[in-house]
């Protein structure tokens, strides 16, 4: 396997570099996806868009019951160093996330079973999602393609900077955290600062409401329990004299628990209702978007265990003991088939979603070899 994975990689290595060179935003990967297709039909495989979105799709290789990977296409609105020796040519956009490496993973397995048919017992099939980085998210809308009959699993690995490269990453519950958007909307009559009795002080009302909100989320919630709440934005007022009508606060909640993302939700509307009464104001509030948790499924995570150690890899695996409070849309795929969410150390410098983000080309080889060899000990076994 090992000599024909570094056969194949000067060719994976140039597809990433020239993902890297012409990144795309989420649902704008259009030059992306057509890459994507020219590539597959020069190795003999065909690539098939999906029926709801402009972008992206999937390819199979082999044939009968399926194994699904996830490789994300899309890039970040960064402005890259341009110290950087392979750099962005789309100002202001770049891979910061590492999908260049995921796409290139993706379509490395694809051309190793197209070439090696006798190492795939089953079928593999690779979805290049786009849209990743939105919200709501690219796989909202592939999980309602009519493509999952066959699919029995799914698996993703995601680059982790800073971590030595080549060395994987496994959790065996969650991985990272739920993201839900909130968005408060608190209102009064308004008036003249001069008077403040007279109506509503809609800014200092609403500084008990942030500070008792919080307060009350984490006195309501089990000690044992994450949850991440915190407001990003304050909008309200417009100059020194007037007592505005209207402020709008807008957050995010994360927990590791969708059922503790559920009850969250539910404290902070009957909290709102509360203190609208108290204070006479009018509360409105929304969760415009939500990403569910990313949990690995328990069986798939023991057979990777399984397989690294059988391979007699165990010193190339990491098990923290701590989950990530970021998101990732693969999650929504958990709630359609059991999925394992690995990462794999990318070396380099920089971190996620920084244009100083430069991570070790050397991380593909491990890659492809072991996701190879993972997706035929899953049919073996």
């Amino acid at each position: 396997m090992k000599n024909n994975i570094t056969a194949l990689l000067p060719e994976i290595m140039e597809i990433r570099r020239t993902l890297h060179r012409f990144p795309e935003l989420s649902f704008r990967e259009i030059k992306t996806t057509e890459l994507i297709r020219r590539k597959l039909k020069s190795w003999g495989l065909e690539f098939v868009p999906f029926k709801h979105l402009d972008t992206g799709g999937y390819c199979d290789v082999g044939a009968g019951p399926a194994i699904a990977l996830r490789s994300d296409i899309d890039a970040l609105p960064i402005k890259e160093n341009p110290r950087h020796e392979i750099i962005s040519r789309i100002p202001g956009q770049m891979h910061a996330c590492g999908h260049d490496f995921h796409t290139a993973v993706g379509l490395g397995l694809l051309k190793y079973f197209a070439e090696n048919k006798e190492d795939l017992p089953g079928r593999l099939r690779v979805i290049f999602q786009p849209g990743e980085e939105a919200a709501p998210g690219g796989a909202e809308s592939v999980v309602k393609e009519n493509i999952w009959e066959s699919v029995k699993s799914i698996i993703t690995v995601h680059v982790a900077p800073g971590v030595q490269s080549g060395k994987f990453i496994l959790h065996m519950g969650p991985v990272q955290a739920s993201s839900t958007s909130v968005r408060i909307n608190i209102s009064g009559p308004g008036g003249h600062t001069s008077k403040p009795f007279k109506t509503i002080d809609l800014i200092n009302v609403c500084g008990f409401y942030i500070t008792q909100l919080q307060s009350h989320l984490a006195k309501k919630t089990d000690a044992r329990d994450t949850v991440a709440f915190a407001f990003g934005a304050v909008n309200g007022g417009s100059t020194h004299n007037i007592i505005p009508q209207r402020v709008e606060l807008r957050g995010t909640i994360r927990t590791l628990d969708n059922q503790v993302l559920a009850d969250s939700q539910n404290l902070i509307r009957k909290f709102s209702a509360s203190f609208a009464n108290i204070y006479g104001a009018q509360i409105n509030v929304q969760f415009p978007t939500t990403c569910p948790a990313t949990i690995n499924d328990r069986q798939l995570a023991e057979k990777f265990l399984a397989f690294m150690q059988m391979n007699d890899k165990e010193e190339n695996l990491l098990l923290p003991p701590k989950p990530s409070m970021g998101a990732d849309d693969f999650s929504f795929y958990l709630e359609k088939v059991p999925g394992l969410y690995l990462g794999i150390g990318a070396g380099g410098r920089g971190v996620l979603h920084s244009g100083d983000l430069l991570l070790d080309e050397n991380l593909l080889e491990p890659a492809i070899e072991n996701m190879a060899g993972f997706i035929s000990f899953l049919f073996e076994g």
